[in-house]
């Protein structure tokens, strides 16, 4: 019988030893590890979770704002961008910083104007729209087959029947596609629904998103929401008639009229406006964009706010893009 002498099973207990050491000190480094991702883990999620209670509050600020800016004005008030409704506003927070800014949805095109309530689009609303997208700033801009084409497949994304406009797109157009999908037939919840109709492109988008909004339908029959030319940007005002640029309205932008009677007075042209696009200087539904930056923490929210006199609804709350 053959026997391990004494200094090599000394040296076998030694290679024992630093072996169950480097596997207890890998151990113990895994595990250190794997708690401090956890640490970091919750850390963050805790930072992202006070960040968006921070934006929860901006939003409750800006309703007590737009509340307190009607009963300063009163019913016949006027609302444009020299108020303190329309001031960034910026605020140091425990550990961070809150930011948030309000943006009149009234001086935009409001897409879901298109369709009246019988479910048919109305005309004139439908041009203003091919002469908004005809002046977008593009790097080729939009010919007029173009433009009635996107102004068509727009009508067809939101109206209720299934007859395919003069240029528009309906579900053949869809349904063929790598997913298929078929057109909503129903007002516009958020305007980069665009990104899913016919022809649209993300340059497009991007250059109509900042002129145009998707409010919901006005509680009262055969109404629409108003356009608030104290507050339209340049290429809604230069919408309103045909044969307008961005340069010509220039000196009706952030206007400050107490009555849309007096704008029509000023605007060249303001008779050719048709009455189906109603004009005013008042605004009922606001877009807030509020951001909180809680440590390595960061979380922006948008909030659909409503005003019925001075009672503020959040409408629609969001923290993906708008």
């Amino acid at each position: 019988m053959m026997t391990t002498p004494p200094g090599r099973q000394a040296g076998i207990a030694v290679l024992t030893a630093i072996l169950v050491v480097a596997i207890a000190t890998v151990l113990a480094v895994n595990l250190l590890w794997q708690t401090s991702v956890g640490l970091t883990r919750t850390e963050n999620l805790l930072l992202q979770d006070q960040a968006r209670q921070y934006d929860l509050g901006g939003e409750e600020f800006a309703r007590f704002g737009l509340a307190e800016d009607y009963r300063d004005d009163g019913e016949n008030g006027s609302d444009t961008i020299q108020e303190n409704w329309a001031k960034p506003l910026a605020f140091d927070v425990e550990a961070g910083k809150l930011e948030g800014y309000l943006q009149d949805q009234q001086g935009r095109f409001n897409l879901n104007g298109l369709i009246g309530k019988d479910g048919k689009r109305i005309e004139e609303v439908r041009d203003q729209f091919q002469r908004l997208l005809l002046l977008l700033p593009l790097e080729r801009p939009l010919d007029e087959g173009t433009a009635a084409a996107l102004a068509d497949a727009t009508v067809d994304w939101i109206d209720p029947g299934t007859d395919v406009e003069a240029v528009g797109a309906e579900d053949d157009q869809y349904t063929g596609r790598q997913p298929p999908y078929r057109p909503a037939n129903f007002w516009l919840v958020s305007t980069s629904e665009l990104l899913a109709v016919e022809g649209y492109t993300a340059e497009i988008y991007a250059a109509l998103q900042p002129h145009v909004t998707a409010l919901p339908p006005p509680p009262t029959d055969g109404q629409s929401w108003t356009l608030n030319v104290n507050t339209a940007t340049d290429l809604v005002l230069a919408s309103l008639l045909p044969n307008l640029s961005a340069l010509d309205v220039e000196p009706f932008v952030n206007g400050a009229y107490d009555d849309a009677a007096d704008f029509k007075t000023d605007f060249p042209g303001s008779e050719g406006i048709s009455p189906k696009i109603p004009l005013g200087v008042g605004s009922n539904w606001f877009l807030l964009t509020v951001t909180a930056s809680i440590g390595t923490a960061q979380s922006t929210m948008y909030s659909l706010l409503e005003r019925s006199r001075d009672v503020v609804r959040t409408r629609l709350r969001t923290f993906d893009a708008n």
